[in-house]
């Protein structure tokens, strides 16, 4: 093919300079010579091209195949990741959910705590208040008991001084006691209470009918704590005038003298026990 081709190309340059050739030119021209005319032999390698084409096309193939190896194996890469990175999620929003969960139990645990701690608060004051109270009480009450036993002391040393009095005076009225029994027909008892003595008086019998019937008269006197108190004639039997017992006590609370007193209350009774005889 190319030896076909130089051989057109040689033919067509001899009849181009055939038909350039002018006989009347003054100077002739030789276009064999001239450089522009020379024009290399041109030889093209189909075999060498086409097996250079072949090795390419191989070497392209086989790139592209590699490429299309690479992508399939990043695409599975890819995918074998995204999952990794789906269960990954779904490990993260589960663990997610738990710690929501937990935060929402801590929370609300926090909340009943501190519910609970302000009841406790509340309940600690409410007994230190009443602690204070009851400690304002129990003060309150130590005083009291001590003024109390103050007083009690006091009455108790008041008592012991007037129980010593009257042993004293006991033994000196002890005669004296005896002798009024024994002038007046008397006779002294307790009254079953502190300070309260009863006066028993025995007058002749009376006769009524075949027999004789006993006479009694008592009456019940209360004697002071101290010697400045008032002596008190509570009750008597047969019944007196008050205006007459009032008359005779107080004579026994101005003389202190308990003979004012036997002889004023016997001559009261004897007079009322007169009176009904007279009646009857």
């Amino acid at each position: 093919m190319a030896t076909t081709t130089a051989h057109s190309f040689n033919t067509s340059q001899s009849d181009f300079r055939t038909s350039q050739t002018h006989p009347h030119a003054p100077h002739s021209f030789s276009y064999s010579e001239s450089p522009l005319t020379q024009l290399p032999t041109v030889d093209f390698p189909f075999d060498d091209l086409r097996r250079r084409m072949t090795e390419f096309t191989t070497k392209f193939d086989a790139y592209i195949e590699r490429g299309r190896k690479r992508v399939l194996e990043e695409r599975n890469d890819f995918r074998a990741r995204l999952s990794e990175l789906n269960e990954d999620q779904k490990s993260t929003s589960t663990q997610i959910s738990t710690i929501q969960s937990t935060l929402a139990s801590h929370t609300h645990l926090q909340t009943r705590e501190a519910h609970e701690k302000s009841e406790m608060q509340s309940q600690i004051s409410h007994l230190e208040s009443h602690a204070s109270t009851q400690r304002t009480h129990r003060d309150k009450l130590q005083q009291a008991i001590t003024s109390t036993q103050r007083q009690i002391d006091a009455k108790l040393s008041a008592q012991r001084e007037y129980a010593a009095k009257i042993d004293k005076q006991s033994e000196l009225n002890g005669p004296e006691l005896a002798f009024w029994e024994t002038y007046l027909g008397t006779r002294i008892e307790g009254g079953g209470d502190e300070g309260i003595i009863r006066v028993f008086y025995a007058f002749p019998a009376e006769r009524v009918g075949s027999g004789e019937k006993e006479r009694e008269a008592t009456f019940e006197l209360h004697v002071p704590e101290t010697g400045s108190g008032g002596y008190e004639v509570l009750h008597t039997r047969p019944r007196l005038e008050g205006r007459d017992v009032e008359r005779v006590v107080g004579r026994l609370n101005e003389t202190r003298d308990i003979g004012v007193l036997l002889k004023g209350m016997r001559g009261l009774f004897q007079g009322v026990l007169g009176e009904r005889m007279i009646v009857q």
